[in-house]
């Protein structure tokens, strides 16, 4: 009886590690910023903006996704002037972009309003951002904490200006 006992519990813990080991293969998965299936998902496409931070410096999303950047795109090649538009839901409606060069230094800022139809919603918001020179750059799309006057929400991507 222990042997059978012994065989049962080792059979279990074999299966048991396949499938923790197998990993999801039915599943959403994000992809550039876009939401791609991988194998045959149950669950329909997941509502939730398309956000890759931990293995991508070039793509980054807060989490909450109160800030969702619809263009440029990364790793786009743009032409100076170009614009940045998105959505956002932010404290009363204003937010604030930046444009860093390859060494990180500021080259541009300003500021936006997203056009929401109430507190709490989403709104579209669009600056032309020029005069920017040749080369490698990051987009920068944030918010400002009312609290401290920090930056929250940051949306942060990578481009390439021609």
């Amino acid at each position: 009886m222990k042997k059978v006992v012994t065989i049962v519990v080792i059979f279990l813990i074999a299966v048991g590690l396949f499938l923790f080991l197998r990993g999801n293969e039915d599943t959403w998965i994000c992809v550039n910023g876009n939401w791609v299936k991988h194998g045959h998902p149950s669950a329909p496409i997941p509502t939730k903006p398309c956000t890759q931070a931990k293995n991508n410096p070039t793509f980054t999303v807060n989490p909450n996704a109160n800030i969702i950047l619809e263009s440029p795109k990364v790793g786009q090649t743009l032409s100076s002037p170009f614009i940045i538009k998105g959505k956002a839901r932010v404290f009363e409606n204003q937010l604030n972009f930046r444009v860093r060069d390859s060494r990180g230094q500021p080259l541009i800022e300003g500021t936006m309003t997203a056009q929401a139809s109430d507190s709490g919603k989403f709104g579209s918001f669009e600056a032309t951002v020029s005069s920017v020179p040749a080369g490698k750059a990051t987009v920068e799309i944030f918010d400002r904490s009312a609290k401290d006057g920090s930056e929250a929400d940051k949306v942060s991507i990578l481009v390439t200006v021609k």
